[in-house]
Formats: structure tokens, C-alpha cells, sequence
């Protein structure tokens, strides 16, 4: 063996041994009960916003759909009272919806 050859094999055994350790040893992470507890309320709490944008993203397309689709005979009284419960009934379902999104983990809470 050339001494170049010895030098590269010694840095790319030095090199390996300083990976293998880096890899090998592990990483002691301490976290006390009361942060990973405020972390996770803090995920579910994100997760409910995004849930509760979704049904009132879905609700608010729904009620457009219902009054476009019955634009061309308001006129008529019957039709008007129509778009009115149907509007009224996705507002609803969209309140029912988010109560669910946010009370039903408030509940689960209660019982465990």
C-alpha cells in the first residue's frame, strides 16, 4: 500500500467510526408531563379549527348553491319561502356540525 491510499483509508475509517457513534448513540430528549400535555391540547385544538372551517367552507358553498340554483323564479313567493328553509337548514346543520366538532372531545374529557 502507498501511503496515499493508507491516508484515505484512515479518514474514511475515522470518518465511519464518527458516524456509527453519532448514529449509535442515542439522543436523550426530557420533557415534562405538563408540556407534552400542553402540546397535544394545543394540536386538537388546531385540528378542531381546521374541521370547523371546513364544515362552514362546505355550509357556505351549499347555501350559494341552493340560492343560485333558485335565483330565476324569486319572484314567487312559494320559491322565496324555499330558499329561505333550505338556507335556514344548512345553517343549522352547519351549527350542529361545529358543536359536535368542539363539544364532542369536551365530553370525552369529562369521562376519562
Amino acid at each position: 500500500m502507498t501511503n496515499n491510499t493508507k491516508a484515505t483509508s484512515f479518514v474514511l475509517g475515522t470518518a465511519l467510526a464518527i458516524v456509527v457513534c453519532y448514529f449509535i448513540t442515542p439522543e436523550i430528549v426530557f420533557a415534562s408531563a405538563g408540556q407534552v400535555q400542553a402540546k397535544l391540547t394545543n394540536a386538537a385544538n388546531v385540528v378542531k379549527g381546521i374541521l370547523t372551517a371546513l364544515v362552514v367552507l362546505v355550509g357556505i358553498c351549499a347555501a350559494l348553491f341552493i340560492i343560485i340554483k333558485r335565483m330565476p323564479s324569486a319572484d314567487d313567493p312559494h320559491e322565496k319561502n324555499e330558499v329561505f328553509k333550505s338556507v335556514g337548514r344548512v345553517c343549522a346543520l352547519v351549527a350542529l356540525a361545529a358543536a359536535i366538532i368542539w363539544l364532542l372531545p369536551w365530553l370525552y374529557s369529562l369521562f376519562t
